[in-house]
């Protein structure tokens, strides 16, 4: 994903040099840009606490599995 963030802020600004793009788009695209990177670390975060969490309850169901036996 960071490689595809990267290449993006280097269309935007191959874009604005070209004048194709006005300095509000570029602002807007730069936000949308910085969002989704944020957006994506926090998404990784989430998906760490997430994985964490699932491994926690696997080991206490093996413990409960084996007090079962």
């Amino acid at each position: 994903m960071a490689d595809t963030m990267e290449e993006w802020k280097q269309r935007i600004t191959a874009l604005q040099e070209t004048g194709e793009i006005s300095g509000g788009a570029v602002a807007l695209l730069e936000e949308m840009v910085a969002e989704m990177a944020e957006l994506s670390r926090s998404n990784k975060a989430l998906r760490r606490v997430i994985l964490k969490s699932g491994q926690a309850s696997s080991m206490s169901t093996r413990l409960r599995e084996a007090l079962y036996e």
